[in-house]
């Protein structure tokens, strides 16, 4: 299959890249963005997403989102300057969690983007119905489970996909099959995703960056007379793969979840719909299996984690109604060894990191949705949420962590926070042409096990990935931030602009601060924080077949009243944009696409974070749709070839004195799929 592909780029990436507008056939996950105006055809959703590594890569698109990368596979979600634990983040409805302590794994990644339905995004304000701790934003993705039979017989609905990308000689395959009647159905998918290290400016390789994964998933469906059940399991098998900007590589994740779901239509409206989930999976990464060292260190870890949401939903004056309770509960653990040369004799030490922590969230929310008058529309929630964790004693053979493991072991680690959030945001529809959203809110997020149980200093922190050794706090507050934000959504048969500004003041932010740290360099700590910055999309239609879309993104972090002028966040995006021209026919199109990024000299000065350099990239992508349902995509990324450094990625080997990763170098890809 690869010499196949191989052959498919020579000739296809060198030609004039064409693309497909039929969205009934259309294969490939796309993007939803709540609370604005879903425009067909916007660049939101590129042509050729059968191609991407992981289903986080389409956030790099979402006003305001982006992608913090520690790996190929390794993305974690950022929302306006927040990310990580910050974001509230699902699959199929399910709040899956973190195999390892430096999220080698986060949710994104335990899911290819070729056998991802959709990922929806809500702009702005999250609403509480979203989730829980949705302080930094709220993102869902959606599997394929394909679809019951619209008559009485028996259906047949599937998607198959294949890709090559040589900037790393990589190779996608998936594929998805569904049979079933209106109703009962069955399906079951699969894929496989393999490439070395990818290569920069003049063929040089970026090391620590293979990837290796399989999925596979299946389920069973049933509808009848207001009901619709499913059950589903999905694996994950994930092989040696580099994570450049941490300590160590993933020698494999494995594992999978159960997840069950009930939509209950009562009638008159009234609808309940029940979501569970069940998940348990182990993780083994290592320091040798990918890089040279002479103190070889591995850590394994594994999580157990399950949950239960309920949302009931009727109408109420002029509006809708929801009453929900969710609830999750993850116990982890991380056990780790080192080896190393005393007096010219090996040595071995073993600690157990993390033992039995547990960290439960029981929540019960409120959210009316309605109309006032006929321009106006309002949404107002409120949630309540109960945290608790707590941590098993500690061990270690390590006598330079004797001392913290017994101050540890001493300590009481139960923890209890209690949270309220609140949400309201006003509709206002000024002109046929203009609308006008308000929205403002209290939002909350209570501390992570990392950061309250880390007791010896560690780089498990997160996937922090600036280079720094840790220490938790036992005495951390719950952060709570005051929203607030304005849009404006004008819009024509040919045109639109949508501005956005957004202003977050953070209580008790929690982050790294030389205070205390004991043998580590950075303690979690409270601070005050806020976030403020815009965004704009904007596009234009010239005529039916020609058409350019735009994005502008902003935003700044910084402390708020710090005595030493070190007032910058860490890991903020720098000012960035797209700038796209398309051409579209009735079966192929062809789209132009220039990425600029600009300068970032506002770094964090407490943990020594580096300034980056803007850049601009070219992109030529497209599809070609020669008969129904069947999809050939192609594409160059990077044309020049230009060397580009992310300021959302990491330094090589974890190491804040070296220089950042490289991005990838030029890139010819193709993909060929088929839906039916």
């Amino acid at each position: 299959m690869k010499m196949i592909l191989k052959y498919a780029v020579c000739i296809l990436g060198v030609s004039v890249v064409t693309g497909t507008a039929v969205a009934e056939h259309e294969q490939l996950p796309s993007l939803v963005i709540e609370g604005s105006v879903t425009r067909a055809g916007s660049f939101s959703t590129a042509p050729d997403n059968t191609g991407l590594k992981d289903t986080a890569s389409l956030l790099e698109r979402v006003p305001g989102a982006n992608v913090n990368r520690n790996g190929v596979l390794t993305g974690i979600a950022a929302y306006r300057g927040m990310f990580g634990n910050r974001v509230t983040t699902t699959i199929d409805s399910s709040a899956l969690k973190e195999a390892g302590p430096n999220s080698m794994d986060p949710p994104l990644s335990h899911y290819p983007a070729a056998l991802t339905e959709s990922l929806t995004v809500h702009r702005g304000i999250a609403p509480v119905s979203s989730g829980i701790e949705t302080m930094g934003g709220s993102m869902h993705a959606k599997s394929r489970k394909g679809q019951f039979a619209e008559g009485e017989g028996i259906e047949t609905h599937g998607v198959g996909s294949m890709g090559y990308s040589s900037v790393d000689d990589g190779y996608v395959g998936a594929l998805m099959g569904s049979v079933a009647n209106k109703n009962h159905k069955l399906h079951l998918s699969g894929s496989q995703e393999k490439g070395g290290d990818y290569t920069v400016k003049d063929g040089t390789e970026q090391a620590n960056t293979e990837y290796d994964r399989n999925a596979f998933s299946g389920g069973y469906g049933y509808q009848r007379d207001g009901h619709e059940f499913g059950l589903n399991y999905s694996n994950t098998d994930q092989g040696v793969t580099g994570t450049p900007a941490l300590p160590m590589d993933i020698d494999y994740v494995r594992g999978g979840m159960w997840d069950m779901h009930h939509d209950w239509d009562l009638g008159h409206d009234i609808s309940l719909k029940t979501d569970v989930f069940y998940q348990k999976m182990r993780h083994l990464m290592s320091n040798n299996v990918l890089r040279t060292t002479m103190m070889p260190m591995t850590n394994r870890t594994k999580v157990e984690a399950g949950g239960l949401s309920m949302a009931l939903a009727m109408p109420f004056n002029n509006g809708e109604l929801i009453v929900g309770v969710d609830g999750d509960q993850a116990n982890h653990d991380a056990n780790s060894t080192m080896q190393m040369m005393m007096g010219g004799m090996p040595m071995s030490t073993a600690t157990n990191f993390f033992n039995r922590v547990e960290r439960d969230r029981y929540s019960i929310f409120t959210e009316w949705t309605g109309a006032v008058s006929e321009a106006v529309s309002v949404e107002l929630g409120a949630r309540y949420t109960h945290v608790w964790s707590d941590a098993g004693d500690v061990s270690t053979t390590s006598m330079s962590a004797m001392a913290n493991k017994n101050a540890f072991n001493a300590l009481d680690r139960a923890k209890t926070y209690s949270m309220v959030d609140v949400v309201a945001e006003l509709q206002y529809q000024a002109a046929p042409e203009l609308d006008v959203s308000v929205g403002v809110a209290r939002k909350n997020r209570a501390p992570t096990y990392q950061e309250l149980y880390i007791w010896n200093a560690s780089k498990a922190n997160a996937g922090f990935a600036d280079g720094k050794t840790y220490m938790g706090d036992l005495g951390l507050d719950v952060e709570t931030a005051y929203q607030a934000d304005f849009a404006l959504d004008w819009h024509t048969a040919n045109a639109y602009v949508t501005p956005a500004v957004f202003y977050h003041y953070v209580e008790n932010y929690i982050m790294g601060q030389a205070v205390g740290a004991g043998n580590a360099d950075l303690k979690w700590d409270n601070t005050d924080a806020q976030f403020f910055g815009a965004e704009l999309e904007a596009g234009y239609r010239f005529t039916e077949n020609l058409r350019t879309d735009a994005s502008v993104n902003y935003v700044r972090g910084m402390r708020i009243n710090d005595l030493n002028g070190d007032d910058d966040l860490y890991r903020i995006a720098p000012l960035n944009g797209r700038l796209q021209l398309t051409y579209e026919e009735s079966n192929w199109s062809t789209s132009m696409e220039g990425v600029f990024v600009a300068d970032q000299g506002d770094v964090a000065g407490y943990n020594d974070e580096q300034s980056t350099k803007g850049y601009m990239q070219l992109n030529l992508r497209g599809q070609y749709e020669p008969y129904r349902g069947l999809v050939i995509a192609t594409g160059i990324e990077n044309v020049l070839d230009e060397q580009r450094y992310n300021h959302l990625g990491g330094y090589q080997n974890h190491d804040v004195t070296a220089q950042r990763n490289f991005l990838p170098g030029r890139n010819m890809y193709a993909t060929l799929g088929y839906s039916w």
